[in-house]
Formats: structure tokens, C-alpha cells, sequence
């Protein structure tokens, strides 16, 4: 994990590192390799894609202070009744599955032009806002943690926190690739 950016300058060239390191992974791949599953039920690469778009997106709502929840298709109802990420993650799939890799690709790219506009409008101080700040009425909201903490962690961490996966299933894919064309 890298340091803590301290301005908005440094953040912006932290998220632009993390998301040329995913990009440069994604750009290679197929629709069949961002697609395939290694076994049902389980996420493709296409599915991670739009994890972290949602995630993204959440993201630019709520630094232009509306609905964060909303914004990722979830009610804040929900999100306060989850007992877990993973119940909450395991609707945002169900919400997505269905959808096209290519299109789930241009989502996530489009998402994050997004939320570059919304950083842009930001200043160095605003990252120090909490999170209450920009989202009142969420039941994350707090009065302490700066919103900076959301920012790393629903982008560029989170980027990094994904590609392990992307990279296993890939190495899958291509070994089963492999063994389908030994046959």
C-alpha cells in the first residue's frame, strides 16, 4: 500500500498509477477470457470489472454530495440491514452478471471520468472533510475519518486489492485453454 496522499495532487497521481496498472491489464483481454468462470457461481474477471465500477461510482456521488447508496443501485435501508460486504457485494453481482463485458468495460472507464471530475472540483482541504460532510443521512457517516480514506479505498486500493483475482483467474482460463487444446 502507498502513503497516505496529502494533497489533491498526490492523490490524483496515486488513483492515475493504480488505474494504468488495471488498465494495462484489462486492454489485453478477450470477451471470452473477461467472461469465463472457473467454476458456476463464481465471479469472472467481467464480474470484478463492475464490482469496482460500482464501487467507483459510489465514489463520484458522493463527491458531489448525492446519494453514495443510490448511485450503486442499493437502498440505504439495505446497506444498514446488511450484516456483511459480502451480502451487499453479492446484490451489486446480481445487478451486473447479466450485463456485457464490453459494456461493463465502457461503464467502469466512463465511471471514472466521472469521478476525476469530481475531484477535480475538490480542493486539498476537502479531502480532509469527513465523510459526514458529503453524505449526512448515510449510515456510514461519521464526524472523524476524512473522506480521503474512502476515496483510496473504493479506487486505486481497491484496484490493487482486485487484480490478485483478476490475475488467478486469468493463469485459470489460460490453463484451461491449454488443456482443452491438448485434447
Amino acid at each position: 500500500m502507498s502513503e497516505t496522499p496529502q494533497t489533491k495532487a498526490e492523490l490524483i497521481a496515486q488513483l492515475a498509477a493504480g488505474w494504468q496498472l488495471l488498465e494495462e491489464r484489462l486492454r489485453s483481454l478477450s470477451d471470452a477470457q473477461l467472461t469465463a468462470q472457473c467454476a458456476p457461481g463464481e465471479w469472472s474477471i467481467k464480474d470484478h470489472v463492475a464490482h469496482l465500477m460500482v464501487y467507483e461510482q459510489g465514489m463520484a456521488a458522493l463527491l458531489r454530495c448525492e446519494p453514495r447508496w443510490a448511485a450503486m443501485q442499493l437502498s440505504v435501508k439495505f446497506v444498514r440491514d446488511s450484516t456483511s460486504f459480502d451480502e451487499i457485494n453479492a446484490v451489486l453481482y446480481e445487478h451486473h452478471r447479466d450485463r456485457p463485458a464490453s459494456e461493463v468495460l465502457a461503464a467502469l472507464r466512463d465511471v471514472h471520468q466521472e469521478l476525476l471530475q469530481a475531484l477535480a472540483d475538490l480542493t486539498d482541504e476537502d479531502l480532509f472533510k469527513p465523510y459526514a460532510a458529503y453524505q449526512p443521512h448515510d449510515p456510514e457517516a461519521n464526524e472523524r475519518d476524512p473522506v480521503l480514506g474512502w476515496i483510496m479505498g473504493n479506487t486505486y486500493e481497491h484496484y490493487a486489492e482486485h487484480l490478485p483475482w483478476i490475475e488467478e483467474l486469468l493463469a485459470q482460463e489460460m490453463k484451461s485453454e491449454a488443456n482443452r487444446a491438448e485434447s
